[in-house]
């Protein structure tokens, strides 16, 4: 999988590339609810470590043709 962040750098709450995961009231959100990539907390300053954003993203993967284990998709003519 390519990397998205710089596994060598530190976000800090406010960089425009954690944007990509959402504002930063739904990064507090999911920090409140222990969920998200892992963070840094120094003081009131919020950093994410590149390798940890990375690592979270690739656990978020879904690889469809890797799911053997879902049952098939109902087609609409299913609903009917």
């Amino acid at each position: 999988m390519a990397q998205m962040f710089d596994d060598d750098r530190t976000y800090v709450l406010g960089d425009p590339e954690l944007e990509f995961l959402g504002s930063k009231q739904k990064l507090c959100k999911w920090r409140y609810q222990k969920f998200g990539p892992a963070w840094i907390k120094i003081g009131r300053k919020v950093l994410y470590a590149g390798s940890d954003l990375n690592s979270w993203l690739a656990s978020r993967r879904v690889d469809p043709n890797q799911q053997n284990d879902r049952p098939p998709i109902a087609s609409s003519a299913d609903h009917e």
